[in-house]
């Protein structure tokens, strides 16, 4: 890589960073793809950066897509897409700094990924989405003899009432918590949340025992005599918190835990493992249900943290196949009963009004019957 390409690379990260506000992992992504590119161009220097440049690295990278190079595992569609458009915002950026601004105006068009693959990065991945039944399962075989069984119970359950991403579940405090007013304050000062945004979380009208499990875990908490401060679920539960000032309960420092629990927990009960995250559409599908107005589905959508109803629509409340199946056959139905309906009507339209009376007495003497 030529010095001053890995130059104007580090400046691009500075800018990515203070200019843009983009967070470290985001970062660090496009700096992988970028170094690739750097990489392919070998000593070349970015000033003398052609069209041609940009369509061979493209090459490599989906003939790496179609397994032309012996040894490659292959990348995937997203990943090559995602390449394609980190490489298309930095040249647009290098095309604006001094020394730069005399390469080719369309050079960042080129960067443009295949259609097939974009095609293939934009179709919806098929993810497992648990039912109401498989939690339910699940939170009825864990044991609760041990403290950690029970945090770990109180953990799925946690989800469940409240929709909670894993990462933000991980960083909750005790205070957090109104088991009274049945709320959560995910504080972004405090909390890891997605976009860094404070969200006031209801629960959810998901079955009374399950609030019941989180309830009963808040009041051990505070019995045990744990402050608001500590972690509402700590790495390490103490029946009893020590007096010692310096005595800290720690928090988990990643959501890992929350995937184990729950895939040991699904194993004993025999339900297929569900990520943490796709309780949150199994939620979105029953408020589906739950809404009995348009303004009722909107607070359940903000309730999931959505802005836009659309993305609870669009992302999470899709229906699987067999749900979609039975709902469609369902106004098969309803639609040959109209058409019955609407022919039995006819018929009794043209008996006369005399002979009425004994069509009356026959549809009595049927439901009688």
């Amino acid at each position: 890589m030529h010095a001053t390409t890995a130059w104007m690379l580090y400046t691009y990260q500075t800018h990515m960073k203070e200019a843009r506000g983009l967070d470290a992992k985001t970062i660090s992504a496009r700096m992988r793809h970028l170094g690739q590119f750097a990489t392919s161009l070998g000593d070349k220097e970015l000033t003398k950066l052609t069209r041609d440049d940009i369509i061979s690295f493209k090459k490599i990278l989906n003939a790496t897509d179609h397994g032309e190079n012996p040894g490659d595992r292959g990348l995937a569609a997203p990943t090559i897409v995602q390449t394609c458009n980190d490489l298309k915002a930095f040249l647009k950026w290098l095309a604006k700094q001094s020394g730069y601004r005399s390469l080719q105006r369309d050079l960042a068009d080129y960067c443009t990924p295949p259609r097939r693959l974009t095609a293939i990065a934009h179709t919806p991945k098929t993810k497992h989405v648990p039912s109401a039944a498989d939690i339910l399962s699940t939170l009825a075989a864990m044991p609760v003899a041990t403290l950690q069984d029970r945090r770990d119970r109180a953990v799925i359950a946690f989800l469940f009432l409240t929709g909670v991403r894993d990462g933000a579940l991980v960083t909750l405090r005790l205070k957090h918590v109104d088991v009274v007013g049945r709320r959560v304050l995910q504080d972004a000062r405090e909390v890891k949340t997605k976009f860094s945004k404070t969200m006031r979380t209801t629960w959810f009208p998901v079955e009374n025992d399950i609030s019941a499990i989180v309830t009963r875990w808040v009041v051990e908490r505070h019995t045990s005599g744990a402050e608001g401060d500590d972690p509402l679920f700590p790495r390490t539960p103490s029946a009893v918190r020590s007096p010692r000032a310096n005595h800290k309960e720690e928090f988990w420092r990643t959501a890992a835990p929350v995937r184990e629990i729950i895939r040991k927990a699904t194993r004993a009960a025999g339900v297929p493992y569900f990520c943490p995250h796709s309780i949150r559409s199994t939620l979105a599908r029953m408020c589906l249900t739950w809404a009995q107005s348009p303004v009722e589905l909107k607070a359940l959508s903000q309730n999931l943290g959505h802005e836009d109803m659309a993305t609870t629509m669009e992302h999470y409340a899709t229906l699987g196949e067999g749900r979609q199946r039975q709902l469609i056959n369902g106004i098969w139905e309803r639609v040959e009963f109209r058409d019955t309906d609407r022919e039995l009507t006819d018929l009794i339209n043209r008996v006369s009004p005399a002979d009425r009376g004994v069509l009356k007495a026959m549809a009595q003497a049927l439901l009688k019957s």
